[in-house]
């Protein structure tokens, strides 16, 4: 990153005491930015600055800070105290010497910055693709520009801030009369096309999605022993795994995929149920210690492969086959991969067979998510583990195995134990493999409903996003995170992401319409609900978002109604018999809030019991007794409490000194 204030010369030698004063004030607004976003200042040069970062997507967002603060700033201080800033951002490699950084890449983003309106970004081509969708402004193209000392032309893009906008053209002065008769050929000319449009739209929707917007259908297995169906279904998930890593493409997730398994649909259907322009199809036959896979890339709105070849190689070399198919989709799809891309895909996790079939086994029982089916997954992870101690995704998978003991009480292992082990093994998987998304996703996960270390959190989840920015989960995950600090903008920008990229996954549906429920669009919530019972009607934490809207816009029969079916869904979850309670005492109902709060205080009881019982006693009144029992969840950092703030309705009294002590000890004041 390279920045420079616009017209600094000029004030110095118009009034050198005020150029002195507004360049340290400067400094003092821009550093403390370089820090938040994990940069590094190299140095400054009279009114500029030259940093580096560890990823495009953190000094992109730190120039967008630095220039929405400026801006901030400038509507509150005289025009001659105003300071507006050129910042220019490029991906390259870098010679390092001493504390200072010297090549190409640092005299492209030095070129960059004079390109930058003043308030502006300008950046790379490279930097353009890997921050497309992952910062909260359009970046568009302005053109190629020759850019001195460098020898071909290069494309530059830049950030559209709002506040920047284009300059605006003198217009020609019009007699009234034409300017009527003018205006109104104008009209009927943009509404004859406009009817065009809506007519072409109507005829050939489906030619209308992006080919970038790809699905990997489920590999068929041909082999002759139909115990490799998990074979066929891992290569599935692990070659959506590696076309998620490139950032030029949409990948839809294995939860929306694998519903099309059983499903006899065309081409075009899925298609359009998925919105993507391109199909990725193809089968797996495993015999012994080698597989056969056959796979073909579909262009959907003709019908016609792009692309197709066959792969016959031994199961050591399956991470090899899997990096081929990504780069040879990018290749057709004419989708430039960056360094960090090809040395991504180029990796070779293992060259164990084992090691590789238990980890796909354990992950075909995680999958399925039942307390018996994880268990399974954690037995194959460690023997994939012991077949092959340096192969990192088993102990990433493991890791979130335990997670889901630990936070949602799959199994019958201690929360202490389970989520000890889950912290050894995600930081095994890290030590083998620093740029594992999965790992850092999974250690994202555990500061943020574990460790309470919202910092530490939010760091992992960016860095999962940028190694993996078609991974739905990271999106999803962070999502939450960002409704819990009530950034509840940030979280409706994510999950909508985890939605594009999961739009049949029902937890995803779910989460979108909890978050429109945190920002009170409550109508939003109740049509996403809807959406997601169209998936599947018996969706428990479906029946029980839309009663817990429903509570929240005091529609209290039709919560009941809600939160009982939820209930019978979920074999009576103490956190849904508790929502009910609160609904009962706010309608008055307090026998039958009495009788709930009843079936809760019976043993044996656990965390999960107690938040239930502390909800229902507040709604009822008994404020000190709910909040002694809030205060010792909050100590011993029980999971659902992360969502205090968001939720606050569900708190009778949430102004009082407890409640804002326990969000101050949580970190969430």
């Amino acid at each position: 990153m390279f920045t420079d204030i616009v017209g600094y010369s000029a004030l110095t030698q118009k009034n050198e005491a005020l150029a002195l004063e507004l360049l340290d004030e400067h400094r003092k607004i821009v550093r403390p930015f370089f820090t938040k976003h994990d940069g590094r200042e190299i140095k400054t040069a009279g009114d500029s600055f030259f940093a580096e970062f560890n990823s495009a997507v953190e000094a992109t967002h730190c120039a967008i800070e630095i220039q929405t603060t400026l801006h901030e700033r400038n509507k509150t201080v005289p025009q001659e105290r105003q300071i507006f800033l050129r910042i220019g951002l490029h991906i390259g490699d870098v010679v390092y010497t001493d504390q200072d950084v010297y090549g190409d890449g640092v005299n492209i983003a030095a070129r960059m910055e004079p390109l930058a309106k003043p308030g502006g970004i300008c950046v790379s081509e490279d930097v353009a693709r890997q921050i497309r969708n992952k910062v909260p402004y359009e970046v568009v193209k302005l053109g190629k520009e020759k850019l001195k000392n460098i020898s071909m032309p290069m494309d530059v893009y830049c950030v559209v801030l709002p506040w920047l906008k284009a300059d605006k053209k003198i217009k020609p002065v019009v007699p009234k009369n034409k300017l009527i008769r003018y205006s109104s050929i104008v009209i009927f000319l943009l509404l004859l096309i406009a009817s065009f449009f809506f007519i072409k739209s109507q005829q050939s929707k489906e030619t209308s999605h992006s080919k970038l917007r790809l699905a990997v259908l489920p590999l068929s297995n041909i082999s002759n022993d139909a115990k490799d169906e998990y074979f066929a279904d891992g290569m599935t998930e692990e070659l959506i795994s590696n076309l998620s890593k490139i950032g030029g493409l949409n990948v839809i997730a294995r939860t929306s995929i694998m519903k099309y398994k059983t499903m006899d649909k065309d081409i075009t259907q899925i298609g359009n149920e998925l919105m993507v322009g391109t199909i990725l199809e193809g089968s797996v036959r495993k015999s012994e210690n080698k597989a056969r896979i056959t796979v073909q890339l579909i262009d959907v709105s003709k019908q016609q492969p792009i692309w197709s070849k066959d792969y016959d190689r031994e199961l050591k070399d399956i991470f090899m086959i899997q990096s081929e198919i990504a780069q040879n989709v990018a290749s057709e799809l004419k989708v430039r991969l960056v360094s960090s891309e090809k040395e991504q895909l180029a990796k070779n996790h293992t060259n164990n067979s084992i090691a590789f079939e238990e980890y796909l086994a354990g992950k075909n029982f995680l999958n399925k998510r039942t307390p018996e089916s994880i268990q399974a997954s954690i037995i194959h992870f460690e023997k994939s583990i012991q077949a092959d101690p340096e192969f990192a995704l088993p102990y990433a998978s493991l890791a979130y195995a335990y997670t889901l003991i630990g936070v949602a009480g799959y199994g019958n292992i201690s929360r202490n134990i389970a989520e000890s082990k889950a912290k050894e093994a995600v930081m095994k998987a890290l030590r083998i493999d620093g740029t594992l998304a999965e790992a850092h996703a999974a250690l994202g996960y555990i500061k943020f409903r574990i460790d309470w270390d919202w910092k530490g959190a939010e760091k992992e989840f960016k860095k999962a996003i940028e190694l993996k920015p078609g991974y739905a989960t990271a999106h999803e995950w962070y999502a939450l995170f960002l409704a819990i600090h009530e950034r509840l903008d940030e979280a409706l920008r994510e999950m909508q992401k985890a939605y594009q990229l999961d739009p049949l996954s029902l937890g995803v549906n779910n989460g979108l319409a909890r978050i429109y429920h945190f920002r009170n669009e409550t109508g939003k919530a109740a049509n996403q609900i809807n959406k997601t019972l169209a998936l599947d009607s018996n969706y428990a934490e479906a029946h029980f978002t839309i009663g817990m809207t429903y509570y929240k816009t005091k529609e209290y029969e039709k919560s009941v109604t809600e939160l009982k079916k939820a209930i019978e869904l979920a074999n009576r979850r103490p956190v849904m018999l508790a929502m009910l309670g609160a609904v009962y005492a706010k309608q008055g109902r307090k026998d039958e809030a009495n009788k709930l709060l009843a079936e809760l205080e019976l043993p044996p009881l656990n965390n999960d019991r107690l938040y239930g019982i502390a909800v229902i006693k507040n709604n009822l009144g008994q404020l000190d007794q709910a909040l002694h029992i809030f205060e010792k969840l909050v100590d011993e950092k029980y999971g659902i409490m992360v969502y205090i703030k968001v939720e606050k309705r569900l708190f009778q009294d949430n102004n009082n000194a407890g409640y804002q002590r326990m969000l101050k000890k949580m970190g969430l004041e």
